[in-house]
Parts: structure tokens; sequence; C-alpha cells
């Protein structure tokens, strides 16, 4: 099997190309701004869940201490993993549009949570009581102005932050289903 490396100032263009034309769309139909995104999870064994995404298939479980088999992250686990990526790609994204050269961008992140809550021991909420992260941008870039608009783009337009930081309507319902029948 044979790869070929794509040089990077062409997919910088690219991505150029991309969200301009995104960006172009959305501004001459304000309509095209409104995006919705679908997953679909079955809990297959134990802890398994099988998701499906698109065309993409992936499995959560929980790790063997919370009496799962670890065969993959639990939930939670990947919203971290989507927080971190998603700083990556605002990063990458608005780096690219402001003429920012950007060797390398990592994340470290991590979610404090308090199981008294999912266990049902107390009052304490099920999910994070706190979340804190570590984004390292490696660049050439020497000014201190565009610096500074990329922070603020990485902070302030990633989608899997802002839904961390703020509360998200959410509209859902439980169903039974019971196939014994009297």
């Amino acid at each position: 099997m044979s790869t070929t490396t794509i040089p990077q100032t062409t997919i910088d263009r690219q991505i150029e190309q991309s969200i301009l034309s995104l960006i172009r769309g959305v501004q001459g139909d304000p309509a095209k701004a409104k995006a919705v995104f679908k997953a679909k999870s079955e809990l297959t064994e134990g802890f398994r869940a099988d998701v499906s995404v698109r065309d993409f298939n992936f499995l959560s479980d929980e790790p063997k201490e919370l009496g799962g088999t670890d065969l993959g992250p639990n939930p939670v686990e990947y919203v971290l993993g989507a927080f971190a990526a998603c700083q990556e790609i605002v990063i990458k994204a608005y780096a690219t549009l402001l003429g920012i050269d950007i060797s390398s961008v990592k994340v470290d992140v991590e979610g404090n949570l308090d199981l008294h809550g999912f266990l049902n021991l107390n009052d304490e909420r099920p999910g994070f009581t706190d979340v804190s992260f570590k984004t390292v941008i490696e660049t050439s870039e020497s000014n201190p102005e565009k610096l500074k608009q990329l922070e603020f783009f990485s902070i302030n337009r990633c989608p899997v932050l802002d839904i961390i930081q703020n509360p998200v309507s959410v509209d859902g319902k439980i169903e039974f289903l019971n196939p014994v029948t009297t």
C-alpha cells in the first residue's frame, strides 16, 4: 500500500477555501447556518454501546472498575476527547484564516466527576463538577495581535467548549416497550 503525502500548504489552501466558501454561503443565505448533527446508539452487552454517527461506528464502554469490559472510552471520556479535538480544529481553522502557520496543536483536558450523583447517593450533579484544559500551539507567528485573536477564537468559537460551559436546552422522552402482553 502506498501513501501520498499532501503538502501542508495544499491542505491549508483546501481548509481556507472550504471555510471561506462556508462563510459566503451562510452570509448569502442565513438559513444555511442551521446545522443538525445526529447520533444513534444501542446498548449491546453489559455497558457496551455501539454508536453510529454518519457513516462511522464506534463503541463506548466503562472501565472494569466501573463494571464494564474496558473495550472503549466511556461517554464522559468521549466528551473530553471531543472537546480536545474541537479546540484543535477551531485553532487550525482560524489560524489558517489569520495566516498563522501552525506546526502543532496539543490539548490536555481533564474533567472531575463526583460519583455520588451518578450512584444516586446524594443530590450531587452526575456530570462534571469542573473541566480544566491546557492547549499548546506551536507556531512561528510573532505578531501578538494575531496570537491574541487566535486565543480569543479558540476559547469563544469552540462549539464543544460552549456546550460544556453553557446550559443547552434538551428535549426528550423515555419510552418503554414491553413484548409481554397480558
